[in-house]
């Protein structure tokens, strides 16, 4: 499950900064991020209120892997699924290829759609083979691309399509938001 794959990354990154703190001799670090953590985030020049805003076709990275946005669109079905009245799909197509150099687990429920005033809207369980599967995992330097859809109020305000990167003490550590309309 999702809690599952809080802990194999939670473990990896253990190890590899227990590596790392072996090599360096010590550290004095005591805020629970890398230097390395704090100069990922110190990359992203065009963070705006926590998020990287994200474009569509661009590659980004991550800690564990990159990925693109290859299309973001809204659409009322996918599939053989009909959205409700007053309802519409975001349809997100995403390539995602992991550089972590082992194995890492993932799934559908690190993506999410938020709007003004809203809560975070989750992705759709899998209909097809197109799409995310719930989780899976994904080997060193395997490259898969596959659609996550979510349903969400036809009248949310400023909606974004968002993927957050959590951080080994389960906070948010990067988030890309995508502008859905």
């Amino acid at each position: 499950m999702y809690t599952k794959k809080k802990a194999f990354v939670a473990l990896l990154v253990s190890l590899c900064m227990a590596a790392t703190l072996g090599l360096a001799g010590c550290s004095t670090n005591t805020s629970g991020y890398t230097q390395v953590d704090e100069q990922t985030l110190s990359d992203f020049s065009d963070r705006v209120e926590g998020y990287v805003n994200g474009v569509i076709g661009e590659e980004y990275e991550t800690l564990w892997f990159s990925f693109t946005v290859n299309s973001l669109k809204t659409d009322t079905s996918f599939a053989d699924y009909k959205a409700p009245s007053g309802k519409e799909l975001v349809i997100a197509n995403v390539t995602i290829t992991n550089t972590f150099g082992t194995p890492i687990p993932f799934g559908i429920f690190d993506w999410f759609v938020r709007g003004q005033g809203s809560g975070e809207i989750w992705p759709l369980s899998p209909m097809n083979d197109s799409m995310m599967p719930e989780e899976f995992m994904l080997d060193d330097k395997e490259t898969v691309t596959y659609n996550v859809v979510i349903e969400f109020s036809s009248d949310l305000v400023d909606p974004y399509f968002i993927y957050t990167e959590i951080d080994e003490k389960q906070s948010e550590f990067n988030s890309f938001r995508f502008v859905i309309k």
